[in-house]
């Protein structure tokens, strides 16, 4: 018990030194990771059902704690769970406090680095729930019983809370397992075992169906909105993993990077390790060792041949589908998975593959470890404990930046009070109506934010139905199917000079839009002029330095 809590205390540091100033008051946004007052308005604006449990559990909460205090638990649950569930259940040897390195290397790393920055808060909780999910689906091939089923289902349903995209590469990750073990089975002329492991892959599905019900049924019913209707080759080619210009895209994916966002402007705002080429090669050659050291030394050994093997294939299935439409040689196989097979389309941020690239690493890195400590140690090397110092460093200086705040590249902020002032506004009017929201960009710089870009928080910061872009602006990506509404408002902002200035105002009421919110963060800077914002139908209602309200008169 005392070991527990003194490496929960451990991991809590840890959590404490990456988040840093980060859990001063304030609102932490970045990317896609938006909080606003109210969680309520992320229930009525979320249209991925998989999440309600969780945004229902904080709406509650909200009731009880201001939600900037929600989101810094939040934060904190997250690298505590992605630290301390990795020492606790990943496969690693427990000799040399291998198990320690393995939690660090899977908290610390560029996956983590770049997907936080992103703001997918989310996925890197499903993300953290993955070693438990593999700890016990190895379990289960040891015991085959009831008990370690019930558990993987309930990882399962944790993962698929947090993150479809984990939720489906896990259920293929144990239907291949269990196919494999059954096979193995009949092999062996088993025919018993293999029976009962078909019965229990049968209630295992069951009961991910049934777990899984509340957003499956709905998204069932809604197919035809599906946003995978709308993902065509073109699409999912803006998403390919990124290259690197000294790397390449294999080299870059091997590396942990290989995240769509690295080619994008946004990635300009942020420190990367490999800006200091020199000292990031010499710790990726220092992995790359560990890991062929444990490789070897795992296919060397019997007793850890088997999962060696079956590591080795998940690390290299891991790396192939990472890579996407990426330009590597396993381009015309992704290409095929996209085209062949519906749901693959999914994966269209092929990225997130990765994930369990990571997993690969920290087994063999793992071994590596182990195998390299004995030998120096059985040899009576003097220095064999300055070399394990030096091994723990490798994690903190190849993602150097994610510590102490990420660098303090993220920053507390608090919304304007002009926002608040709004808010109250439009609450006042007790009429059924919609806002619409300028400037008409999906992302943009936020001047409160410290000008990072980030998702426009209209919709989840405002309490009535606002209406805002939903336009990625990257070349083929359009405004999501089902969304008529929002695609009328675009053709005409887009397009407002084919457009008389009381035909938008005229559609605008139409569409039953009565008022329209202007944040000015883009003022002088934005493609779009809005010069409809001039018309006599409009009526100023609230004007400050940040942000502006019009109401439609006559509306």
């Amino acid at each position: 018990m005392a070991k527990k809590i003194k490496s929960i205390i451990f991991f809590l540091g840890l959590t404490i030194i990456i988040l840093w100033q980060m859990l001063k008051p304030g609102y932490i946004l970045t990317l896609d990771m938006i909080f606003t007052p109210h969680f309520s308005n992320f229930l009525t604006n979320n249209n991925i059902y998989n999440t309600y449990p969780f945004y229902c559990f904080l709406a509650l909460l909200d009731l009880i704690l201001p939600s900037w205090i929600l989101q810094k638990i939040i934060l904190l649950l997250l690298f505590l769970c992605i630290s301390y569930l990795a020492f606790k259940f990943l496969p690693v040897p427990q000799n040399y406090r291998a198990n320690y390195w393995a939690a660090l290397f899977y908290t610390v790393n560029p996956f983590v680095y770049e997907r936080f920055l992103a703001g997918h808060w989310q996925l890197l909780f499903a993300y953290a729930f993955l070693p438990p999910l593999i700890f016990y689906l190895l379990e289960f091939a040891k015991f085959q019983d009831r008990r370690h089923l019930i558990i993987i289902l309930f990882w399962i349903f944790l993962i698929g809370m947090f993150s479809l995209h984990f939720w489906v590469i896990s259920i293929l990750l144990i239907l291949i397992f269990l196919i494999f073990q059954i096979l193995h089975s009949l092999i062996a002329n088993k025919k018993e075992a293999a029976m009962r492991l078909l019965q229990y892959c049968c209630a295992l599905g069951l009961g991910i169906l049934i777990l899984s019900s509340y957003w499956l049924i709905p998204y069932l019913v809604n197919n035809q909105k599906s946003i995978l209707n709308t993902f065509t080759p073109e699409n999912i080619q803006l998403f390919k993993s990124s290259g690197d210009p000294r790397l390449g895209t294999t080299l870059n994916v091997l590396s942990l990077y290989g995240f769509w966002q690295e080619n994008q402007p946004w990635a300009n705002y942020w420190l990367w390790p490999k800006d200091n080429f020199i000292l990031w090669s010499i710790f990726s050659l220092s992995l790359s060792f560990l890991i062929l050291t444990g490789l070897i030394k795992g296919l060397r050994n019997k007793r850890k041949r088997g999962l060696a093997v079956f590591f080795f294939i998940f690390g290299l299935l891991a790396f192939i589908f990472s890579t996407g439409l990426g330009e590597t040689i396993f381009k015309g196989l992704n290409k095929w998975l996209f085209a062949n097979i519906y749901f693959w389309r999914g994966f269209r941020d092929t990225n997130k593959f990765s994930a369990f690239l990571v997993i690969s690493y920290i087994f063999f890195i793992g071994l590596g470890l182990e195998t390299i400590i004995k030998f120096l140690k059985e040899r009576n090397f003097k220095l064999t404990n300055f070399v394990l110092a030096l091994i723990f460093l490798i994690p903190l200086i190849y993602t150097y930046p994610i510590l102490g705040g990420f660098a303090r590249q993220l920053q507390p902020i608090w919304y304007p009070k002009s926002w608040l002032q709004i808010n109250q506004i439009l609450n006042q009017d007790k009429s059924d109506y919609k806002v619409l929201f300028l400037p008409w960009h999906q992302y943009f710089s936020l001047r409160f934010n410290n000008t990072l870009i980030t998702a426009s928080p209209a919709k989840l910061y405002f309490d009535k139905k606002v209406i805002q872009s939903q336009n990625m602006e990257l070349d083929s990506i359009i405004t999501p199917i089902g969304a008529s509404e929002y695609q009328k408002v675009e053709n005409m902002i887009i397009n407002e000079n084919q457009f008389a200035e009381n035909k938008i105002i005229e559609t605008l009421q139409l569409e039953n839009i009565k008022y329209i919110i202007w944040a000015r963060d883009l003022e002088g800077q934005d493609i779009f002029q809005y010069n409809f914002l001039q018309s006599n139908h409009l009526w100023n209602t609230f004007n400050s330095l940040e942000i502006n309200l019009y109401q439609i008169q006559g509306n």
